[in-house]
């Protein structure tokens, strides 16, 4: 029986560049959900109510500021990685995110599948220089990303990286802070695509059950939105 693998287009490329090992079906949905975590949990629970006859279906996001929280499928059993963003599975693990998140907070991450929409922040600059000036404009931009210290490009190699590395560092001395890269790995990736999907790494959410907080580490009142740290 077939894989269904639902994910973020952020992940999209380096998803479809992992080689399959048995039938596997992909539905993409706009990384711009994410702005609105409400609108991404009713999109999810859409296309969940409509996949049916799977053998499982991988949710390729995490917690993802609560969206995923309570989503639930009828007739397969859902999985999804224990993370609450896609870093973690950029990077390979949830411990080599946690290294580089300890070694220095204030760190804003890029890779090709973010720059999608994140390069908006050069094409904003420029149309608000154009209706108030550089020098509002600059003022403007500090205001936004004052908790940053640094961009970080995580490798992925995507066919784009060398414009998106060059966009990144763009934005890097747009917003006036440092500018360095790390190598991503595609352990998680794999995982995702082609399992195990070990416990430890996954949660399985059985058939009409529904996705709880706590399966991602954290308490039921509690709500990570940690798409940039």
């Amino acid at each position: 029986m077939t894989i269904k693998i639902i994910a973020c287009e952020v992940m999209k490329e380096e998803l479809l560049a992992i080689k399959v090992v048995g039938p596997v079906e992909y539905e993409f949905i706009s990384m711009g959900l994410h702005l609105y975590p409400q609108k991404l949990h009713k999109e999810l629970q859409r296309i969940l109510d409509h996949s049916l006859g799977y053998a499982k279906i991988i949710l390729a996001f995490g917690l993802c500021g609560g969206a995923t929280r309570d989503l639930k499928v009828a007739d397969s059993t859902l999985i999804i990685p224990r993370v609450h963003d896609c870093l973690p599975i950029l990077l390979g693990s949830k411990s080599a995110y946690e290294q580089l998140s300890q070694q220095e907070r204030g760190t804003f991450y890029l890779s090709c599948g973010w720059m999608i929409t994140e390069k908006n922040i050069l094409s904003e600059h420029q149309r608000v220089c154009a209706k108030y000036g550089e020098k509002k404009a600059k003022s403007i931009l500090a205001r936004m990303y004052d908790s940053y210290k640094k961009v970080l490009f995580i490798h992925t190699g995507c066919n784009e990286e060398c414009t998106m590395i060059q966009e990144s560092r763009d934005i890097a001395e747009l917003l006036d802070l440092t500018y360095s890269e790390v190598q991503g790995e595609d352990t998680y990736l794999q995982k995702l695509v082609n399992g195990p999907w070990n416990e430890e790494e996954f949660a399985h959410i059985a058939p009409f059950a529904r996705i709880e907080e706590e399966m991602f580490g954290v308490g039921a009142k509690s709500s990570q939105t940690n798409i940039r740290f």
